[in-house]
C-alpha cells in the first residue's frame, strides 16, 4: 500500500514504500474472513433452506405437544363434570373447636313406603305397617242429623259409609285405621246394614244403642252378639256440652281409648282383609275438568233438602268435596271440608220394615248397579257381594275390577224407588 504525499509539505520527500504495523494486517485478515463468512452463510440459507423449514416446524409441533402434556394434561385445570365436587354433598359447616367430629348425627336413609292399605291404599313403610297391624280397624256409628253437625273425624277415616236410617235421615258409618283421631263422633245407634257393611274388616265397634225387632233383617241388636262382634259400645265416651248440642247428639268417643281397651281384652290383633285394586292418581292431562253430583236419599221424606248431598270435583287436588243441606261440611277437628279421593254411589233395595219405628232394609248382599267418581270422571259399573263376612267387590262395565285412588274412599247407598241422584255438571 502506497502512503499519499502531504502537498503542503515544503520538504519534499520522497515516500518510500512501508510495510503495514501487525495491527493493520491482523485487521484486513479479520475482514477478508468475515467477508468470507458471510457468503458461506448465506450459501448455507440457501442450500439448506427447505431443512432448516422443516426443523423449525417439527420444533414448533414439539412444542405445543409439551405444553398440552405438561401445562394443562399434568397440571390438570379441568375436570370432568363427575369429577366436580358436589358442594351439596360434600360441603361441612365449620363447627366449634370444642366439637367432635365423631359426634355429629349420621343421616338415616327414608324408609321408601312401599306397603299398601287394605281399606283404601294408601301408602306406608314397612315399619308403619308393623306398627298398624298391631291394631285392628275400629268402625264407628257417627251421627249426621242436622242439629250433629259438624262431625268429629270423618277427614281421618280411610272408608265412609252413607245411607238412610229412619225417617228420611242418614248416617255415616266411618271405619278407621291409618289415623286414630282422640275424638269422633257424635256417636248414634246401629243398624243390621252397617254391620253387614263392617264385618269384612273385623272391627272394633263403636256406637250407641241398636235397631232391636224379631226380623233378623232389622235386629241389629241381637245380631251384634250372634256374629260376635267385638263391641266396644259406649266404653270411654263422654258427653261433650258446647252450648248448643244436647243428648242424644252430644256424645263422643276416641280410637285412641278404643284400642287402649282392645288390649286389656286381646282384641289387638288385625284380621286379613281383602284389599281392593288401587292406582296413582291420574296426571292433570288426564283428569276431567269439572264434576259435581247431587244426592237425594228420600224423595218422599226430603225434609227440606238437609239430607241432600252434593259433591264437587276440585281438579287441583284431584278429590271431591262434600256438601250436605247446601252447607259445607266441615270436620270440626281439623277444621277442613270434608272430601274423598274416590265416591261410589251404590245403588240396591230399600223397603220399609213396616214396624212401629220406621226403621227400613237395605240388602248389602248381592249385586246392583254402581257409579263411580274417580279423577274427575264418571264410571258406571256394578257392585257384588257374596256373603256378609265378604267385601262388596267393584267392577265397570266391561266387568274390570276398579281402580281406586289412594286415600278415603266415600260410599253412599241409595235406591232409585226411594232417592235418586244426578249429574249437576261434568
Amino acid at each position: 500500500m502506497v502512503k499519499e504525499i502531504n502537498i503542503s509539505d515544503k520538504k519534499s520527500k520522497k515516500v518510500k514504500n512501508e510495510i503495514p504495523p501487525k495491527e493493520e494486517v491482523k485487521t484486513l485478515d479479520t475482514m477478508a474472513v468475515t467477508e468470507k463468512k458471510k457468503i458461506t452463510l448465506k450459501e448455507f440459507f440457501v442450500k439448506y433452506q427447505s431443512r432448516i423449514i422443516l426443523i423449525t416446524a417439527i420444533t414448533l409441533v414439539l412444542g405445543i405437544i409439551g405444553f398440552f402434556y405438561f401445562g394443562i394434561y399434568r397440571a390438570k385445570p379441568y375436570q370432568k363434570p363427575t369429577e366436580l365436587i358436589n358442594l351439596n354433598e360434600e360441603y361441612l359447616v365449620s363447627l366449634k373447636p370444642e366439637s367432635s367430629l365423631s359426634n355429629l348425627p349420621t343421616p338415616s336413609p327414608t324408609e321408601p313406603r312401599t306397603e299398601v292399605s287394605p281399606l283404601n291404599g294408601k301408602l306406608f313403610t314397612k315399619t308403619e305397617i308393623t306398627n298398624l297391624s298391631k291394631n285392628r280397624p275400629v268402625a264407628v256409628m257417627i251421627n249426621n242429623h242436622s242439629v250433629a253437625r259438624p262431625q268429629s273425624g270423618l277427614n281421618s277415616a280411610d272408608l265412609v259409609y252413607e245411607t238412610l236410617v229412619e225417617s228420611g235421615i242418614t248416617r255415616y258409618l266411618a271405619i278407621f285405621w291409618s289415623e286414630a283421631p282422640k275424638k269422633v263422633g257424635p256417636i248414634r245407634s246401629a243398624r243390621q246394614y252397617y254391620l253387614e257393611w263392617l264385618s269384612p274388616y273385623d272391627p272394633l265397634f263403636i256406637y250407641d244403642g241398636c235397631a232391636s225387632s224379631l226380623d233378623p233383617r232389622v235386629n241389629a241388636c241381637g245380631n251384634i252378639y250372634i256374629y260376635n262382634i267385638k263391641n266396644i259400645a259406649t266404653i270411654g265416651a263422654w258427653r261433650w256440652n258446647d252450648g248448643r248440642r244436647y243428648a242424644p247428639h252430644n256424645e263422643y268417643s276416641s280410637i285412641l281409648s278404643a284400642w287402649e281397651y282392645a288390649k286389656k281384652v286381646n282384641w289387638d290383633d288385625m284380621s286379613k282383609i281383602d284389599a281392593w285394586k288401587f292406582k296413582k292418581d291420574s296426571t292433570s292431562e288426564e283428569r276431567g275438568l269439572k264434576t259435581k253430583v247431587k244426592i237425594s236419599f228420600s224423595s218422599k221424606l226430603s225434609n227440606g233438602g238437609a239430607y241432600d248431598v252434593i259433591w264437587t270435583y276440585d281438579t287441583k287436588s284431584n278429590a271431591y268435596y262434600k256438601q250436605t243441606g247446601g252447607k259445607v261440611d266441615i270436620d270440626q277437628e281439623t277444621n277442613t271440608q270434608v272430601y274423598a279421593k274416590s265416591v261410589v254411589i251404590q245403588e240396591t233395595s230399600i223397603v220399609s220394615a213396616y214396624d212401629d219405628k220406621a226403621r227400613v232394609i237395605i240388602d248389602t248382599i248381592g249385586e246392583g248397579k254402581a257409579t263411580f267418581l274417580i279423577d274427575g270422571k264418571i264410571i258406571t259399573g256394578t257392585w257384588e257381594k257374596k256373603s256378609r263376612t265378604d267385601r262388596t267387590n267393584y267392577f265397570d262395565k266391561d266387568g274390570n275390577e276398579i281402580q281406586f285412588n289412594r286415600g278415603r274412599i266415600w260410599i253412599t247407598t241409595i235406591s232409585r224407588s226411594v232417592g235418586k241422584f244426578d249429574i249437576i255438571e261434568q
